[in-house]
């Protein structure tokens, strides 16, 4: 069991972590979007969510927030919204052309974040700081962190 110390230490992590990720930033990499609104969007395109139902799922959101977040991103040009050909109570989602361009260029920005973190570190360093997320993900989450 952890002591308290060992958990003050993960949250305090955690904390530092968030904020140089910019998690809490008004806005996602200048861009018009919130982070709720990027990282759906990122959920969609990098995962083909195809239902506000998965997103939800995906991201364990309420479905009526995730819906509310996915009208916003329909509303800004960059979801289209479409019934789906299996089930008439339900609708398909997928990025528009201007959706693909907003998800490049976060997904662009993000990357670049991540190698500015690690710029500083020796090719070792580097390595073992992979290697950690990887343990991370491999202790933490089922998916590995997918």
């Amino acid at each position: 069991m952890l002591t308290e110390e060992q958990i003050n230490r993960i949250r305090a992590f955690n904390r530092h972590y968030t904020q140089v990720l910019g998690v809490l930033n008004k806005r996602t990499f200048d861009t018009n979007l919130t982070w709720p609104e990027g990282r759906i969007l990122l959920e969609v395109g990098i995962n083909h969510l195809a239902t506000p139902m998965a997103v939800a799922n995906r991201l364990q959101l309420d479905k009526s927030y995730a819906s509310r977040i996915i009208k916003r991103l329909t509303d800004k040009g960059l979801i289209a919204k479409r019934p789906s050909p299996t089930d008439s109570r339900s609708i398909n989602i997928s990025l528009t052309d201007q959706g693909w361009h907003v998800f490049d260029d976060i997904n662009q920005k993000s990357n670049l974040l991540i190698e500015g973190l690690i710029s500083d570190l020796s090719a070792k360093k580097q390595d073992q700081y992979w290697k950690s997320i990887m343990t991370i993900n491999r202790l933490i989450f089922k998916n590995g962190g997918k």
